[in-house]
């Protein structure tokens, strides 16, 4: 299999590669739209669509595996990351039973030996692999894999030397939007993780600096032919010509199924905590920020991030001085909350 032909990789990547596989990876923040794109590329026949993120580079790498040496353990909590976890997962989007995952399961573990239990391009071609299998996906009408992932664009140089032949798909969103979205989510979702609205604005800030930033080096790295930069009001303004161009960039066939999302071959809903279900593309939340968050919320967003906001054309609305003042505000609670050590309650008094 292969994607076509490929540009030469950049000489500032170590190729040291353990697959040959071609792998197109989605990325962006969480709520950025990913999950839409993927989506909408599950019903293409050319393509092997992974149905949920994998999760491994934070739920097993590098944390897990740097405290659980035992093979047994290590093996125990790829069954609970990969294979329980998609369980769940496709029982929430009305898809269980479309998947054999004990099946899929069975047939991971016995492309694994104790050895490629610590590398994880290793764990992606076998899960891959063993997803194909069961799918039956093969030659000569299979064209490559695409997995999804939020944040692995920070990640691609590695990921690059797992899989040489890799392409990007990277979305981008508003970031206003992106934490409205989020935000929306914070009573249910993610206030039982131990996230509250504060720390998922601190978090949004952050990690959407460093995947804005990214983005344009990773671009620059590997090429146009194999990072490709997709900005979320861009797909839902115009579904088919950015679908097409994905179609392109990816090397497969244009499809009318690129217009509708899919999970396993079956109609999806939005992956929104708005209680609103709509089984199609849809850009009603676009701009929707001002209703959603505060003003205060939106001017940090601004403050933090227009340099980042500015590359990718999405304009400020607040002036610098009252940005200024909101960013005071969030510093005051964000020092305590990450940086604060009272060294007067731990010093003897004079």
């Amino acid at each position: 299999m292969c994607w076509g032909d490929e540009a030469a990789p950049s000489p500032v990547l170590k190729m040291t590669a353990t697959s040959q596989s071609p792998v197109a990876f989605v990325c962006g923040h969480r709520k950025a739209g990913t999950t839409l794109l993927r989506n909408l590329l599950d019903g293409n026949r050319q393509l092997a669509v992974y149905p949920i993120d994998l999760a491994l580079l934070y739920a097993y790498f590098p944390d897990y595996i740097r405290t659980q040496l035992d093979p047994e353990a290590r093996r125990a909590r790829l069954e609970r990351v990969l294979f329980v976890d998609l369980a769940e997962q496709l029982a929430k989007q009305g898809a269980d039973g479309l998947l054999p995952i004990d099946a899929l399961a069975k047939a991971f573990f016995a492309r694994l030996d104790d050895e490629a239990l610590g590398r994880p391009g290793a764990i992606v071609e076998a899960l891959l692999a063993a997803f194909n299998q069961v799918t039956g996906r093969g030659a000569p009408i299979l064209r490559g894999n695409l997995v999804k992932e939020t944040s692995i664009e920070i990640y691609a140089a590695e990921i690059v030397e797992w899989f040489p032949q890799s392409r990007f798909i990277q979305v981008l969103r508003d970031p206003r939007d992106n934490f409205a979205a989020l935000a929306a989510g914070v009573e249910a979702h993610y206030g039982p993780l131990g996230e509250d609205r504060k720390r998922t604005l601190a978090s949004l800030i952050h990690r959407v600096r460093h995947g804005f930033r990214i983005a344009s080096r990773n671009r620059a790295a590997l090429g146009a032919n194999r990072y490709h930069l997709l900005r979320y009001e861009d797909l839902v303004a115009a579904p088919e010509p950015r679908m097409r161009e994905v179609a392109a960039f990816l090397g497969v066939d244009f499809e009318g199924s690129l217009l509708e999302p899919t999970i396993l071959g079956r109609p999806v809903g939005a992956n929104s905590y708005d209680s609103e279900t709509i089984f199609a593309v849809s850009g009603r939340n676009v701009g929707r920020w001002r209703d959603r968050i505060t003003e205060e919320e939106a001017s940090v967003i601004e403050f933090h991030l227009a340099e980042e906001m500015a590359e990718f054309g999405y304009a400020p609305a607040f002036a610098p001085a009252q940005q200024a003042r909101a960013a005071a505000e969030f510093y005051k609670w964000q020092n305590y909350a990450y940086y604060h050590s009272d060294r007067f309650a731990k010093a003897p008094l004079p």
